[in-house]
């Protein structure tokens, strides 16, 4: 049995829009942010750093697994289950690459985006264009790939996965994002489209 600790964030719903695509069975813990109890003790010996999503796998003779991060969960099950990853070296490395600026680039600025223009007390003009900027970069690197490929790799990926849940709020924010990068909304209606992607995003409600 697996139990996914989640919220309802675009981190959290990578890791739900997995184990939908690969149609594994799941118990769900929506983790209450706001009452702290990310920061109790149960909590922090899956995830050290409070951060969701993470999940316990129960594995046979009483042991357990624990993985926390997207990105590690994205790669475990991936290779576990050889599916969602390409075969080959070459197609691989692109998938890995892509995933990665889901991880460390796409995420993480958007999240720092965020904090800067709306949650921040005080707005600071330098920030909110650093990070602006940044994310237009990377909106426009996924444009250009998409302009020659169906997916961030050679098939549907986790790298799609990793990237999918932070186009999405974007797109729901509104601002004609999408309108600006036809390749990237073509990619997104795509993914959008996808039965599981769809119970995935729901999670949790």
């Amino acid at each position: 049995m697996i139990t996914l600790y989640t919220f309802p964030s675009p981190n959290g719903r990578k890791a739900s829009v997995l184990l939908e695509e690969l149609g594994l069975t799941y118990h769900l813990h929506k983790v209450d942010l706001v009452a702290g109890e990310n920061k109790r003790p149960e909590f922090l010996a899956i995830s050290p750093i409070t951060k969701i999503p993470a999940l316990v796998e129960e594995l046979p003779g009483g042991r357990s697994r624990r993985l926390f991060g997207s990105g590690a969960i994205l790669l475990h099950f991936a290779e576990r289950t050889g599916r969602l990853m390409p075969e080959s070296l070459d197609d691989r490395a692109e998938a890995l690459s892509w995933l990665m600026l889901g991880i460390s680039d796409l995420g993480p600025t958007a999240v720092d985006m965020l904090r800067f223009s709306v949650r921040a007390p005080e707005k600071i003009p330098y920030a909110i264009d650093l990070y602006k900027g940044e994310l237009m970069r990377c909106y426009g690197a996924m444009d250009d790939r998409l302009a020659v490929a169906e997916y961030l790799a050679t098939s549907y990926s986790v790298a799609d996965i990793a990237c999918f849940p932070f186009i999405a709020a974007a797109a729901v924010a509104g601002g004609g994002l999408l309108d600006r990068f036809p390749n990237l909304k073509r990619w997104h209606d795509a993914v959008a489209a996808r039965p599981a992607v769809q119970r995935g995003m729901a999670v949790p409600e």
